[in-house]
């Protein structure tokens, strides 16, 4: 059995264009809470190839439940430009104990409504979902998860808005995605089957009812999984201003037991990286099939 490199989803990271707009309402409204902020030393944008991101400000945001599983904001030097219908990492996906009461409580607020709450399958205890947009253009599914309501065994939300839990990719080629996440890093990634998504349809400029191919990426221990989707040909990649992260949804960070065994090509050698989060860990970033950036940092 090929080894499983990916353990744990410890940070998603989105590029923005004004961090306090972007920090303001997921603390506001989603509460979450400021756990480390400041500006982008020169040691981690050389782990990222990232060397005009250098003293860019950030913050890292953990949700009220506790989870040590993070979302970082990145300021930028573009407007907001994000589109699911680009390729790489599409959207954020939290789960939530009550997505119709959250829906209620967010009437007044910067995030907008794009569509649900809605079950996702036909069948009880179905996992039941909202569909947002952030002030910063971030995509974010509020899922619900019932106790048994999991083909895949993964609990529900502890806080009323909780941790990152799927991130979805989108990509021109099932195969690729399958070959990388399923054979560079040793992941069981489930059939392609037909799945309407409505929102990425028209975003996509296509029928609302057009399947789309979508595969499960179960990471080991019940927790977290990757989407795969398979998007029509022709779209973009995500923009990546020079030397700096690309807008949108920038990155998901990863941990792995060693970053020598996991076979991919890295931006740039992983080296160790200071300071609270990284504690000296040896950190690299890799792109998948989609143009998605992969941070893999070396055990916790």
């Amino acid at each position: 059995m090929a080894h499983r490199h990916l353990r744990f989803l410890k940070i998603v990271t989105h590029s923005v264009e004004c961090i306090d707009v972007a920090r303001s309402a997921w603390v506001d409204w989603l509460g979450y809470r400021v756990v480390a902020e400041g500006e982008l030393d020169a040691e981690l944008c050389a782990a990222w190839d990232t060397p005009a991101s250098a003293g860019r400000p950030w913050c890292l945001l953990q949700p009220a439940s506790g989870a040590e599983v993070y979302i970082r904001f990145v300021e930028n030097a573009i407007r907001n430009s994000f589109s699911p219908a680009s390729y790489g990492w599409c959207a954020t996906e939290l789960l939530v104990t009550d997505p119709d009461r959250l829906l209620a409580q967010l009437a007044d607020s910067p995030f907008t409504h794009i569509a649900g709450p809605m079950d996702l399958f036909a069948q009880p205890r179905a996992p039941r979902a909202l569909q947002m947009l952030g002030p910063s253009g971030e995509l974010i599914y509020f899922t619900r998860i019932l106790p048994g309501g999991s083909r895949y065994g993964m609990k529900g939300a502890t806080s009323p808005v909780d941790r990152p839990f799927i991130v979805p990719i989108g990509g021109p080629s099932m195969t690729a995605l399958h070959a990388f996440y399923g054979g560079a890093l040793g992941l069981r990634t489930m059939p392609s089957l037909p799945f309407i998504n409505g929102i990425m349809a028209r975003a996509c400029g296509v029928d609302e009812q057009t399947p789309f191919g979508m595969s499960i990426v179960p990471i080991p221990g019940r927790r977290f999984l990757i989407e795969l989707d398979e998007l029509p040909p022709g779209l973009n990649r995500r923009y990546q201003p020079p030397g700096e992260l690309p807008g949108g949804m920038a990155m998901v960070s990863f941990v792995v037991e060693r970053i020598d065994a996991v076979p991919v090509a890295w931006r740039a050698d992983p080296r160790p990286v200071a300071g609270a989060l990284y504690a000296d860990r040896r950190t690299g970033v890799t792109e998948g099939p989609a143009g998605e950036w992969l941070e893999l940092i070396e055990g916790f």
